[in-house]
């Protein structure tokens, strides 16, 4: 019985591949989390909610393989967040 606990393998830990894999859907994850709170609230935007969601997709973008430069993944992160809130912002004014 002793010689059974001896042919057990510990459990692999995961290797880069996953690790990596598991790391871009953590930040997907993140990224849709903050992409859903809403960024206009009483007619004005939450401007701190907006960055936050640039920034987590961002993050996700480069985690994913971009080759861009930070700023201009923040950039095009913020253009899409804020076209988001004003379509949130218009669409509770109706």
């Amino acid at each position: 019985m002793r010689d059974l606990r001896k042919d057990r393998v510990a459990p692999a830990a995961p290797g880069f591949l996953a690790a990596r894999s598991m790391e871009i859907a953590r930040l997907d994850r993140l990224a849709r989390e903050a992409a859903a709170v809403p960024f206009a609230v009483a007619g004005s935007y939450d401007r701190s909610a907006i960055m936050k969601a640039a920034i987590a997709s961002a993050c996700a973008q480069k985690a994913k393989g971009s080759k861009a430069p930070w700023s201009q993944l923040v950039g095009a992160a913020l253009k899409n967040i804020w076209r988001n809130a004003k379509a949130q912002r218009s669409f509770a004014a109706h």
